[in-house]
């Protein structure tokens, strides 16, 4: 589903930003969709580092990972161009100027601590707020996206806001952006990080060189 998502941003970016509509005016895009398993730590690292290498032997020079927290799993990555999607989520932050985030984002990504790698302060949602987040990003991966959903968020981040005192918000996965993309999370007043978004517009422009 990340790759998918992925996909489909860098498509929407190249008509919206660079007004492509003709075949020669997209990036070639090799995509490996790999059915991982959850909690094998060394085995996602292993798997992650056998995509790639498939990816390299099909041509492939730029290289990415969709997912938030298959960050926390990167084997050596030194022989390859590779675009760190939490790396470029925290830099635009930073562009945003944004001076503590609330991070949205799958319990994995939250207990690697994928978003403390700078000196932005995060915060999170608290654990009722995080079992509706995960909620939503279990209704979302079953192919499930209404309006509710976008209210619920809403109204969390509305309450939360006061709570935490954050202006700015990292969605760190590949579910929420969804419903925003659909039903904007519009009007809160602050940036509204997509992280996937953030990667598909670093990779074309590395690509477009």
């Amino acid at each position: 589903m990340a790759s998918a998502f992925l996909y489909s941003t860098i498509i929407e970016i190249c008509q919206k930003q660079y007004g492509s509509n003709d075949y020669n005016e997209f990036p070639e895009i090799i995509l490996e969709s790999y059915p991982f398993i959850r909690g094998e730590v060394e085995k996602i690292r292993q798997d992650i580092f056998l995509c790639f290498s498939k990816l390299k032997n099909a041509g492939a020079d730029l290289f990415c990972i969709a997912s938030n927290s298959f960050h926390g799993y990167l084997p050596d990555i030194s022989s390859i161009a590779f675009v760190n999607l939490v790396s470029e989520s925290l830099q635009e932050a930073s562009r945003c100027k944004v001076s503590k985030a609330l991070i949205l984002a799958a319990q994995t990504t939250i207990d690697l601590k994928l978003y403390e790698q700078s000196d932005l302060p995060c915060c999170y949602p608290p654990e009722k707020d995080q079992k509706l987040v995960q909620k939503l990003i279990r209704e979302v991966a079953g192919g499930v996206i209404v309006e509710q959903q976008a209210n619920a968020l809403k109204e969390m981040i509305e309450s939360l806001r006061h709570q935490l005192h954050f202006d700015g918000i990292i969605i760190a996965c590949t579910e929420l952006p969804l419903i925003h993309r659909r039903l904007p999370l519009s009007g809160v007043g602050f940036p509204i990080i997509n992280t996937v978004e953030v990667l598909a517009k670093k990779l074309l422009t590395s690509a477009r060189g």
